[in-house]
């Protein structure tokens, strides 16, 4: 089964609710499926509540991270286009999810419309600051751009704060695109429980690609 509780989770051992678990696909190696909830359900909010279907094109900032990984494949799957922010070190890595790789820094905004000429329908900000602001030239509608980092700039500039509305059925719908082959879980290092701190400050550098994993031994 894969489940979620929210902080005391670096135990061997958690209790979880009933209607907080679904069955995992039996495939699904137990790294992966440690990882899918939180990040997977946060992507999975954000593309629902910024409206994201087939024939969008969307903006994401940090594509390459925990939760942009997993919003490039579920924009995919929607139909949307997918533009995705990144360092170059990581263009390869958005191509082969399907999103079209763009550059950080200034000029971003101009990048963004040599790829898109009428702008983007929708914005998805994991990276905060200049990201966000930026986001404001290219999408027309302030209320299909959201932010999951930055809410004090969110409401300084108006724009949706997004905040993971977790639930069963939507674990289930990303293990059913897991097992249809849509949705691709990308580790980027595995640490013992014991290493919990090591892994920290592996998430801090900010340069992840996908997630980080702690496994009980």
């Amino acid at each position: 089964m894969i489940g979620w509780t929210v902080l005391a989770c670096y135990a061997e051992y958690v209790v979880v609710r009933a209607d907080q678990i679904v069955q995992k696909p039996p495939g699904m190696p137990w790294e992966e499926a440690g990882v899918l909830s939180a990040s997977g359900q946060t992507a999975h909010t954000a593309l629902s509540q910024l409206g994201i279907s087939e024939g969008d094109t969307i903006l994401i900032h940090a594509a390459a991270g925990g939760v942009g990984t997993f919003a490039v494949q579920l924009a995919k799957a929607s139909g949307a286009t997918v533009i995705g922010t990144a360092s170059e070190r990581n263009h390869d890595y958005l191509r082969s999810l399907g999103a079209i790789p763009v550059a950080y820094g200034e000029g971003l905004a101009d990048r963004v419309r040599a790829l898109s000429p009428n702008g983007v329908d929708a914005v998805l900000d994991a990276a905060g600051g200049d990201a966000l602001r930026v986001s404001l030239e290219l999408a027309p509608n302030p209320q299909r751009i959201g932010t999951i980092v930055a809410f004090e700039l969110a409401e300084q500039l108006g724009v949706r704060t997004i905040r993971s509305q977790r639930s069963a059925s939507r674990l289930a719908e990303l293990t059913r695109l897991y097992e249809q082959g849509k949705l691709r879980i990308q580790i980027a290092r595995t640490f013992s429980l014991e290493q919990a701190a090591d892994a920290h400050r592996e998430v801090e550098t900010g340069h992840v690609r996908g997630k980080v994993v702690l496994r009980v031994n």
